[in-house]
């Protein structure tokens, strides 16, 4: 399957009700090529309006996290856990994810990225297949295998930082380590050399 062709039915997508508050589809950003995928958790208003992930607050931030590690959006892909828009403040349902997650995976399969930087509890732990119970605390920063060649490597979210201060957050170079750790993992692999 062809990216254009996965991005097309998930646009299309009526398997739960999220649809019906979708006003453009959400679906991803950036180089199709990169070796570096972000993988957010739902789009918010912002995204909603425009049908591209991170453009709002927490895009912003986001957009500074690249810049501070020196990346640009050719360097990354960028993409959400959850395809269509959740107000702001409604939790995430297990259903609701579990019908956008044959999404992702293709994705996953298509752009064949080295690393995949999950942003939030709910990417990281259900991409990983974690028990829901699993603190975002305990696995961020570290690195796991998603396959023999693909990496995951869990951070918070902007908008948590956001609401921490966000540069001036404490946790804010906790999520600078982990994109250069990224930074690293991908040139590592250009090179064929696995640090195991």
């Amino acid at each position: 399957m062809y990216l254009y062709e996965l991005q097309h039915i998930a646009s299309n997508c009526k398997q739960c009700d999220l649809y019906k508050g979708r006003i453009k589809p959400v679906f991803a950003k950036g180089n199709n090529d990169a070796k570096i995928m972000i993988c957010g958790m739902v789009p918010a208003d912002d995204e909603n309006k425009a049908g591209i992930p991170f453009v709002g607050r927490a895009g912003k931030l986001l957009d500074t996290i690249l810049r501070d590690t020196g990346l640009t959006l050719n360097d990354v892909y960028i993409t959400n856990l959850v395809k269509c828009y959740l107000a702001a403040g409604e939790p995430l349902q297990q259903d609701w994810i579990d019908n956008c997650m044959p999404y992702l995976i293709n994705q996953i399969g298509i752009i064949r990225p080295r690393v995949i930087i999950t942003l939030g509890k709910d990417s990281s732990t259900n991409l990983l297949g974690m028990e829901n119970s699993t603190s975002l605390g305990s696995i961020q920063g570290k690195l796991f295998n998603y396959s023999d060649d693909i990496f995951i490597i869990p951070t918070y979210h902007p908008s948590y930082l956001l609401r921490k201060g966000g540069t001036k957050s404490g946790d804010y170079q906790k999520v600078l380590d982990v994109f250069q750790m990224a930074i690293d993992q991908k040139l590592i692999g250009e090179y064929g050399v696995i640090p195991f």
